[in-house]
């Protein structure tokens, strides 16, 4: 039977379904097909393709590099560097609920080598990455003009990727998501009721349950949330107190990066090459320092699309439990990558 539930982090509430194919997860991925023998601008010999890099970065001394961070040709917002002559900065009140000012994008190229996926990564450039993202986050925190940062990655055209080789984005924002708002009051809420951080007794409810693990390590745990919007949506926490990505030292991003590209090596071993998405959410720029929030990462595969109730209601109809899923990933292993 179905089951109501509801994310006490964004609010929002989830049918749990069962769905007849959940036992066969892979009957859900829809085929989708790519123009080949395009040129590819993220591959070596092409960067006079992309815009200049703002960062690049290299291992072991070398001069080539791994891992490039360059601005977005087509940016998805109004960018203070390249601003269009015939539009003008948004200036609406924060009071409509918009935006003001100028933003930027940019993009983080994770390898030299045409691989589709974090998986395929190997440890350097999974590192590099990930020390990219905080990298780029403190820069962006020193410009002074923006609020928030988000960090995302489109994995696959059903994720809304334009482009195969592997890469992530970043848009920082002069305002804060009304998703990251409605998370910093759920959270306020919560240690002001029960004086303790939700993420913590999030945490610790995992760990009890036992059923919605995935898997841990030191310093972090990745979990199917007990409302998971989406088959296969996969959590990842810091196991203490985290308010802010950006203080994230090299050793933790390490830990950080093996556990991501494990997690999403193991949904590809459940259920097949399938297109995903996963974002960063974390303390905005302007927000104190408090007990109650945690950066986190959210791992979104594309296996059911979003369809009118959904959009309608707001409310997701997830078919396959998470503690299923769950238990599926945790028998699933990948292979160890292959080095570049």
């Amino acid at each position: 039977m179905s089951e109501y539930r509801q994310d006490p982090l964004s609010r929002r509430w989830v049918i749990i379904g069962c769905d007849e194919r959940a036992t066969r997860p892979n009957e859900f991925i829809e085929a989708t097909s790519r123009q080949s023998n395009l040129t590819c601008p993220f591959c070596p010999g092409n960067e006079a393709q992309t815009p200049p890099p703002v960062a690049s970065y290299s291992a072991n001394g070398k001069d080539s590099w791994l891992v490039r961070v360059v601005p977005n040709k087509y940016p998805a917002v109004l960018t203070d560097t390249a601003p269009c002559p015939t539009c003008q900065p948004l200036s609406l009140s924060a009071a409509s609920g918009a935006m003001p000012g100028f933003g930027r994008h940019e993009v983080i190229i994770e390898s030299r080598r045409h691989v589709a996926s974090l998986s395929e990564l190997d440890d350097s450039e999974a590192e590099l990455t990930f020390i990219a993202y905080r990298d780029r986050l403190l820069e962006l925190k020193k410009d002074g003009r923006y609020r928030y940062v988000q960090i995302f990655k489109n994995a696959g055209p059903a994720a809304g990727a334009s482009l195969e080789h592997v890469h992530s984005q970043i848009l920082a924002l002069p305002g804060v998501p009304e998703t990251i708002e409605q998370e910093l009051a759920s959270s306020a809420e919560h240690f002001r009721l029960h004086r303790r951080p939700l993420f913590l007794d999030l945490i610790g409810q995992e760990q009890q349950a036992g059923s919605r693990l995935v898997t841990q390590t030191e310093r972090f745990l990745a979990f199917c949330p007990f409302a998971s919007r989406f088959p296969y949506e996969v959590w990842i926490l810091p196991r203490q107190h985290q308010p802010r990505f950006e203080v994230l030292q090299a050793s933790e991003l390490s830990e950080l990066s093996r556990i991501v590209r494990e997690v999403i090596g193991r949904i590809e071993c459940a259920v097949g090459q399938v297109a995903y998405n996963y974002f960063l959410h974390t303390l905005p720029f302007d927000t104190d320092l408090h007990d109650h929030y945690h950066w986190h990462i959210e791992i979104i595969p594309r296996l059911v699309k979003v369809a009118g109730f959904e959009w309608s209601t707001g409310c997701f109809i997830n078919p396959y439990p998470p503690e299923s899923a769950a238990a599926h990933l945790r028998s699933s292993l990948p292979a160890a990558p292959e080095a570049s």
